[in-house]
């Protein structure tokens, strides 16, 4: 049975029957903790109290998950066999060991399998459907921002709070992704200001946040391209300002957007003179294609001799040379900021 992340906890609660089987799989590392440590405490509770941890790597050998299955305890308690695979791939061996094992359920055992997040052909292989017939299949995903953002408030909410939209905001700014991160950062809030009781409620605002929170995120210049790229005007301006903040060559900041408007522009040229879009796109690393591709059909027709010159005169604006040089670092990343927006097709205030 394929069970929702969100559903775990109730499902567990609402199970009629011993679940022998459960497959966890996914590459984020909060929800993979919470969800194993809600699968354990279920075991716990069902009288599973010993535990078996097995590290499946290349070199591990699927005996022993036979032999765990076959063991028998000391004290004849039953048991909790914790198996993590490393791999991309249980591989050949390990896919018929986990397929016997569900063909051949001990009473005395629950397994658990930890995986990296499973991709295309590998969510039908033969040893997950054979876990899907007698257990549960948990699939991870890593959230989008404004699943995100709706995970944050629904956190803060269970700890008492009633957060402000900005709050909410905030927060998934700082932490940038980082579950583990929020998930500490709410918890200091409440520590700082849930002065009531646990039925009370206390109003989370942005200042609240400002003053107890740490910005967690760091940024990198790719992290600016691949925004400049989605036309996400917020993080790229968030981004601009913690890249200024921790003092990050103006060259470095250039040279990325730069490449980003020469590559765009080349692209778009290969596409007026009939270049088919793919193969413009298989010039790219993998990881950046999509968002070049969602970049290259907004910025197709764009007013490229302005942006090109746009580059050239912050070229020569950060080597003190130009009119407005002696305007200092101050005005060059103004211009950087604005030429990132520009290449995001999004509204320039002019200085």
């Amino acid at each position: 049975m394929k069970v929702n992340i969100d559903q775990l906890i109730p499902f567990l609660k609402k199970s009629q029957k011993i679940i022998p089987v459960f497959l966890l799989s996914g590459d984020e590392p909060f929800q993979l903790m919470e969800a194993s440590d809600a699968i354990r405490k279920y075991a716990l509770q069902q009288g599973f109290s010993e535990r078996d941890l097995l590290h499946a790597d290349a070199q591990f050998d699927w005996g022993e998950l036979l032999s765990a299955s076959n063991s028998l305890s000391l004290f004849s308690e039953k048991k909790l066999i914790d198996c993590r695979i490393t791999m991309k791939s249980a591989g050949k061996t390990g896919s018929q060991a986990i397929r016997d094992y569900a063909n051949h359920l001990p009473d005395d055992k629950i397994l658990l399998i930890q995986h990296p997040k499973l991709a295309g052909n590998a969510r039908n292989a033969a040893w997950v459907k054979a876990i899907d017939k007698v257990g549960a299949v948990v699939q991870i995903w890593d959230l989008s921002p404004p699943q995100t953002m709706a995970w944050v408030a629904k956190r803060m909410r269970q700890q008492g709070m009633h957060p402000t939209p900005d709050a909410v905001r905030l927060l998934t700014e700082r932490i940038e992704g980082n579950l583990l991160a929020a998930n500490q950062e709410i918890n200091k809030l409440k520590l700082l200001f849930h002065k009531g009781d646990e039925s009370s409620i206390t109003e989370i605002n942005e200042e609240h946040v400002l003053s107890a929170v740490s910005d967690s995120s760091r940024y990198t210049v790719f992290d600016l391209s691949n925004a400049v790229m989605m036309g996400d005007a917020h993080r790229i301006q968030h981004i601009h300002h913690n890249l200024r903040e921790e003092g990050v060559p103006v060259q470095l900041v250039l040279w990325i957007l730069t490449d980003l408007s020469r590559q765009l522009y080349n692209a778009s040229f290969g596409l007026r003179n009939g270049v088919p879009q793919a193969q413009l796109l298989t010039r790219l690393p993998r990881p950046r294609q999509k968002p070049f591709q969602v970049a290259l059909h907004r910025m197709e027709h764009a007013d490229w001799p302005e942006i090109l010159q746009r580059n050239s005169q912050i070229d020569r604006l950060s080597k003190g040379q130009g009119e407005i040089a002696n305007k200092g670092m101050g005005r060059v990343w103004s211009d950087l900021l604005e030429l990132a927006l520009l290449l995001a097709d999004k509204p320039v205030i002019h200085a």
